[in-house]
């Protein structure tokens, strides 16, 4: 499934436009990297904007992008969904 973390901009990003304060999103799947592709590219994102430098590969939602996200989990969701993809990856 396709989930969504919302939180904020903790500074300025100006090569992205997005302000200090501004509403973010990290939608990820719980499932796969396939479903979260397929998800992105159903919504006009590229598999190479997938955010892969953490533990759970993400996109990262901003400005009008925002919109596309749904319900959001809490962090105690987002972590356990960490620690699931984390146990699930071959080592």
């Amino acid at each position: 499934m396709i989930r969504f973390h919302y939180h904020t901009a903790q500074r300025d990003i100006a090569r992205l436009r997005v302000r200090k304060g501004d509403t973010l999103v990290h939608a990820y799947s719980d499932t796969s990297i396939e479903e979260l592709i397929e998800w992105g590219r159903s919504n006009g994102l590229r598999p190479e904007w997938i955010d892969r430098r953490n533990a759970l590969p993400h996109y990262d939602l901003f400005g009008d992008r925002v919109s596309l996200a749904g319900e959001g989990v809490t962090r105690a969701e987002l972590v356990a969904d960490l620690r699931k993809w984390r146990e699930g990856r071959p080592r």
